[in-house]
């Protein structure tokens, strides 16, 4: 058997391509080929979901710790102001 009739026993990826066909690649055990092997499940691991999380973090400018001290120093201009119009 040829390299050629081998690949066309197998399982083909069936992904739908631009021209309106379907991928003819050999499929992986999820059925679909190296480049349209879908979408992620994202992490399942308590390590993966942690490492995840801490991608996410939020930090620098619009950190919930950045707003508050923010808010702080405008609250404190603006009581710094209004204590010098009334003197």
């Amino acid at each position: 058997m040829s390299p050629s009739e081998h690949l066309n026993n197998l399982i083909q990826c069936g992904a739908k391509t631009r021209q309106g066909g379907s991928c003819q690649q050999p499929a992986m055990p999820n059925g679909r080929c190296r480049l349209h092997g879908g979408k992620s499940t994202g992490p399942r691991t308590p390590e993966g979901l942690e490492h995840s999380r801490k991608a996410n973090w939020k930090h620098g400018f619009y950190s919930a710790e950045a707003k508050a001290e923010r808010r702080e120093v405008t609250s404190w201009i603006k009581r710094s102001q209004q204590n010098i119009s009334l003197s």
